[in-house]
């Protein structure tokens, strides 16, 4: 009889496991589906993303609840005041979309990983010293984060040998947030830019790409000083075998956005797994039983990202709901001068990141609150700022896309990525952006 008690629990478990992983599997072919003009209904979309979750609480870590105990309670505490219960239908619907998203980049990890090409970039990038190691992770994360966004982790972490020590995976993988958050200052295919372009008034993406490209500039050299300043050419040099797969990989997945009109997130997925695999099956394929397997194996690993991602979308969700909000904020900063509000975007955005709030969640309130406060603010500087502050948040949020990646990609725990050196990196950029963006309101009122 104990036999059995003891059994009941692994068999409740691996089915939960067994459940999962079936569904991230069709949540990825539904996407690659969409391309083609297939679109779930949205009720049936939202059934699914409660049937996903259903099979992900019993696979989360205990650390896990504790965050997702306080969204949860956000999101009651807003549908008690007044949001209407249709954000909870949105906010599923919109997690569907992370659900093939993460999987995709766990499957690319591995992937990569086999193909010849890595392995040689692989045993140039052992062979530098410490400091060429992070240069190099710095300028490849901050180029393929412009096309790619959090999707360059799945390239950057094979780098390193599947035994490395976790010191050595924590750097770098701190490094590669760095260079992936500059991405939001800029990049049209990153979330930050394309919600405040739509959500913002009077700015342009095209201005705002050229602003964003200089700030992200003048920030990149402070993060290559925080790691010595040494020269960046032997890193750079250690990564070329697999520089032709990087660009084959961003390329389609521009080509996907300029043609089509399926966003972004999807472009990645669409564009680099069906790359993926062929060049699996190419150049590797003595390893394909090995990574499917592997990649099976390795499916329910992110139930805890897809517990937190779907709260955090659905929060935001029931904000936008929220009139009222906006409402209580606005009379608060009505007033202030430009450097006092710049600073209080930067300290919105950095500390709802910080307790757990999507960036997406904050930038849509700071939208609403700001304009109706904010008149002495240029729209270009507001649409910086948020964006900046958006970029600097994802590298504390334990509920971000970008740091749940980076702890999937690397195998680091997630609480040695929240608190570490990138604190700082975030305080002085942000003090250098708030003089920077205020020198810039200057100009642009004077003009």
């Amino acid at each position: 009889m104990g036999r059995v008690i003891d059994q009941e629990p692994r068999d409740w478990r691996s089915l939960c496991i067994l459940l999962h992983r079936s569904l991230l599997a069709g949540f990825i072919v539904i996407t690659l589906a969409r391309a083609l003009g297939f679109v779930l209904p949205q009720s049936v979309a939202a059934g699914a993303a409660i049937l996903l979750l259903a099979s992900a609480v019993p696979l989360v870590k205990g650390r896990t609840f504790a965050i997702a105990g306080m969204l949860t309670l956000a999101c009651a505490g807003l549908l008690a005041t007044g949001a209407p219960l249709s954000g909870i239908t949105a906010g599923l619907v919109d997690a569907l979309t992370f659900a093939a998203y993460l999987p995709v980049l766990q499957i690319l990890r591995v992937i990569i990983g086999e193909l010849p090409a890595m392995a040689r970039a692989r045993a140039a990038f052992t062979r530098l010293p410490p400091q060429g190691r992070d240069t190099g992770t710095l300028v490849l994360a901050t180029g393929l984060g412009g096309i790619l966004t959090t999707g360059a982790h799945a390239l950057l972490a094979p780098l390193l040998p599947k035994d490395a020590p976790e010191d050595e995976r924590r750097q770098m993988a701190l490094i590669s947030l760095r260079g992936i958050c500059f991405s939001a200052f800029w990049s049209p295919f990153a979330v930050s830019v394309a919600f405040g372009t739509q959500y913002i008034p009077g700015s342009t993406s095209v201005s705002h790409t050229f602003v964003g490209l200089g700030f992200a500039a003048v920030i990149f050299l402070l993060a290559w000083r925080m790691e010595g300043g040494g020269s960046l050419l032997p890193g750079v040099r250690a990564v070329l075998p697999i520089l032709p797969h990087c660009v084959i990989a961003a390329g389609a997945t521009v080509l996907l956005v300029a043609t089509t009109t399926i966003g972004n997130l999807d472009a990645v997925v669409v564009a680099t797994l069906p790359l993926a695999l062929l060049a699996l099956l190419w150049q590797a394929p003595s390893a394909t039983y090995g990574v499917t397997r592997t990649i099976w194996q390795g499916l329910a690993r992110g139930a805890d990202e897809v517990l937190l991602i779907t709260l955090a979308l659905t929060l935001g969700r029931l904000i936008e709901g929220s009139p009222w909000l906006i409402g209580l904020l606005a009379p608060l900063i009505g007033g202030l001068p430009v450097p006092l509000l710049l600073t209080a975007i930067f300290a919105a955005m950095i500390g709802g990141g910080v307790i757990g709030l999507h960036p997406m969640i904050t930038a849509a309130v700071l939208i609403g609150v700001l304009g109706q406060a904010a008149g002495a603010m240029e729209p270009l500087v507001m649409m910086q700022a948020i964006q900046s502050a958006w970029g600097f948040a994802v590298l504390v949020s334990p509920s971000g896309i970008t740091l749940i990646v980076a702890t999937m990609m690397f195998a680091v725990p997630q609480q040695r990525l929240l608190y570490s050196r990138n604190i700082l990196f975030v305080a002085l950029s942000s003090l250098a952006l708030i003089v920077g963006l205020t020198l810039m309101n200057m100009a642009l009122r004077l003009s």
